[in-house]
């Protein structure tokens, strides 16, 4: 992990990488890809949105010229439609925070798998939110991705509840995390 560099991106400038964003996407993704939700035109249409997102900031992990892994995130909006397909109540907390902009989602972390279960994604994930001054920290995970969801367990996540962000993405479990 000596070699490795840590890079800071802005929204404008991940849009300038989408095309290598989205071939980290699909080799981390590779098994998971289903043609809707999980595929490379859908991670772009996301990856489009996001980026213009105020409080938008990319995290990315390089060897060299070739990028390893990245994580990104952005403010949620105290307006806006976060939560929209979360089950059940929000908690007060949780509603007052988004509502004073001080909750930051983390959309994406991922790590190529030849480069996996080197400590990468804890270095990612830790460069990010420490740089945030927002309160409330939130991730989606997929229940049956038991690697990332033990992962973010053992760093200090806790299940929140279950949400549908999308009509055609999976049912994720939303974890939070003081920041």
């Amino acid at each position: 992990m000596a070699d490795l560099k840590l890079r800071r991106l802005s929204g404008k400038e991940a849009d300038g990488e989408r095309e290598v964003l989205a071939d980290v996407y699909e080799e981390a993704y590779a098994e998971k890809l289903d043609g809707a939700f999980r595929s490379r035109p859908a991670f772009l249409d996301r990856l489009s949105a996001y980026v213009q997102r105020p409080g938008f900031e990319l995290v990315a992990s390089e060897d060299g010229s070739a990028l390893v892994g990245y994580v990104f995130g952005f403010a949620i909006a105290p307006a806006g439609s976060w939560w929209g397909g979360f089950r059940g109540e929000l908690p007060e907390e949780v509603r007052r925070l988004t509502g004073q902009g001080k909750v930051f989602a983390i959309s994406e972390l991922m790590v190529r798998p030849a480069w996996r279960r080197r400590g990468i994604a804890r270095l990612l994930h830790d460069r990010l939110i420490a740089s945030r001054a927002e309160e409330l920290g939130t991730i989606l995970v997929d229940p049956k991705n038991i690697p990332a969801r033990s992962a973010y367990y053992a760093w200090g996540w806790e299940k929140l509840g279950d949400i549908q962000p999308f009509d055609n993405s999976p049912v994720f479990e939303s974890l939070v995390k003081r920041i």
